[in-house]
């Protein structure tokens, strides 16, 4: 249900719904749709997106990328081609390995506003940088870590007794292993 609500497009939540409904048949694994079927799944009316290729790089490639991003599903379109005209696609499913079940989950939990570029791969790295003041209550970044650690000390006096070791060793906020070293303090003190 999660996967619906983050879903970008119509298009995207009709084909994810409708793959989805045919993922548990046994041993099917792929389906052909003609072109007028796509057009059906995605309601596109009649003399609207009249050619293919329109109908592939404005509907259904970005449906498939916003599916394959957020979902347990990899997707894959095949034209299938008489001569030199696509006369249906071909949608292959499989369920994500372990590694990108999480990314995907960590996708859904993350923003949307930077999705599209996380998904083109142009999103920008930002370095990590520890809070200057306060708590790490409402920076799910620094939280996760903590979480991931085992740690449930308080959040702001972990922040805080963080910050004095950093002092105290000379580090800077935005080292660059600031997040492990997060981590490790945090397995640290949650052992005590």
């Amino acid at each position: 249900r999660q996967t619906i609500f983050s879903l970008s497009s119509k298009y995207s939540i009709l084909l994810f719904q409708h793959i989805a409904s045919l993922v548990n048949l046994h041993h099917i694994e792929a389906k052909t749709f003609t072109i007028p079927e796509l057009r059906t799944l995605f309601g596109i009316p009649a003399g609207k997106v009249k050619r293919f290729a329109d109908l592939n790089k404005d509907v259904l490639t970005l449906a498939i990328n916003d599916i394959n991003q957020l979902s347990r599903l990899n997707l894959t379109a095949t034209p299938k081609k008489i001569g030199r005209t696509v006369v249906g696609v071909e949608i292959k499913w499989a369920s994500k390995e372990l590694e990108e079940k999480a990314k995907a989950i960590r996708e859904l939990k993350g923003h949307s506003a930077g999705r599209k570029a996380r998904r083109n791969g142009t999103a920008e790295i930002i370095a990590a940088v520890f809070p200057e003041t306060g708590s790490i209550t409402y920076s799910p970044h620094w939280l996760e870590i903590k979480r991931a650690a085992g740690c449930n000390a308080d959040n702001a006096k972990i922040a805080t007794d963080f910050r004095r070791f950093l002092l105290d060793k000379g580090i800077a906020r935005d080292a660059a292993n600031i997040e492990k070293l997060f981590g490790d303090y945090c397995r640290k003190v949650g052992k005590v």
